[in-house]
């Protein structure tokens, strides 16, 4: 933890969506300084510098790193530059939050975990993808209070017009706990392409499946697709000894935004049908709306020591995971065989 205060922040490739989500939520966190930024080019350093009141330009990320007066550092940077910055980062002791996905192989995340556990002392964090945040404190509470019982079966869908496993992996493993085996098909179409993602990208038609199995021994299914529609709903269903709980998400993320259907739907073994299941209070704000997770209020409490942060926020050895499930997603892609993950 720090040892002041004030938690004074470097921050290394501040981009759009750096500008757009983490820079508001830090430069208005009460004890936060933002010291020093380096972007990739002077203008655009000074331009950031300007607009969230940074105390100083970095003249690149290296200096960042050195600095006396930084105690954390957030490296938004493209992800195949993340081990290059993150390790130095972190053997200079400072607290680490760094963007999804961690790295662009598995090498790299590795070469990250050692080097954060190393110093354990430090807060090293990963940015979760924006899928499900919002959910997340309901489904905790669902699953922890036994409205399905013992989990038998998972089926996640999504509709993004690019594959993205691992963000759903993500959490899948927190809410599901570790996957020990997996399957992958896909499956091309020569059709028209549907659907863009935030920046405008379009992805090739085609459908996913993606068999896994949980340590607990039940099946869990991802089912992706591009050309299934608007009408498609992202959703996790999930089935227990006791009951069912369907959940369609909520927010601004590309893919379910604005989705037709919302909300936590569940039934017990011997009902014929679901039926919305109430959110407690405790889970929504004062508009009535789900309650996000603060990822950089929890951060800056983490570095003070106050508070461990949200389990939705993945640590150096989630990202680790994140990259191994992929490979065996793409091990098995390429042989068509099961593929045993790493324990």
């Amino acid at each position: 933890m720090t040892t002041s205060k004030t938690v004074r922040i470097g921050y290394i490739g501040a981009g759009n969506f750096s500008q757009r989500r983490l820079l508001p939520q830090l430069k208005k966190a009460p004890g936060v300084e933002l010291v020093a930024i380096a972007n990739s080019t002077p203008e655009s350093s000074q331009k950031v510098a300007d607009a969230f009141g940074f105390r100083r330009v970095a003249k690149d990320w290296r200096e960042m790193v050195d600095a006396k007066d930084v105690d954390a550092i957030v490296v938004g940077t493209r992800t195949a530059m993340h081990p290059e910055m993150c390790v130095p980062v972190l053997e200079a002791g400072k607290h680490l939050l760094t963007m999804n996905a961690i790295a662009g192989s598995l090498e790299g995340a590795q070469a990250m975990l050692k080097a954060a556990q190393a110093k354990p002392n430090l807060v090293a964090l990963v940015y979760p993808g924006q899928f499900y945040m919002r959910e997340e404190a309901m489904m905790q509470h669902l699953l922890r209070d036994g409205h399905v019982g013992k989990v038998l079966q998972v089926f996640a869908y999504w509709y993004s017009p690019f594959f993205g496993l691992a963000s759903l992996f993500e959490i899948s493993n927190r809410w599901f706990g570790a996957h020990t085996r997996v399957f992958s098909y896909r499956k091309g179409f020569d059709v028209p392409s549907r659907g863009q993602d935030d920046r405008g990208r379009t992805g090739r038609p085609e459908s996913n499946v993606v068999l896994a199995e949980l340590a607990s021994g039940a099946p869990i299914t991802y089912i992706h697709s591009t050309v299934a529609g608007d009408s498609a709903l992202w959703r996790y269903e999930v089935y227990g000894d006791l009951g069912s709980v369907v959940c369609y998400p909520s927010g601004t993320a590309a893919g379910f935004a604005g989705q037709a259907k919302t909300g936590f739907f569940g039934a017990k073994i011997s009902d014929k049908e679901i039926q919305p299941i109430p959110v407690p209070a405790e889970f929504k704000s004062a508009s009535g709306e789900l309650l996000s997770v603060p990822v950089e209020a929890d951060f800056i409490a983490a570095i003070r020591g106050e508070k461990q942060p949200s389990v939705a926020i993945p640590r150096l050895l989630d990202g680790v995971r994140m990259l191994e499930f992929a490979d065996g997603w793409k091990r098995s892609a390429d042989s068509g065989v099961w593929c045993d993950l790493p324990k």
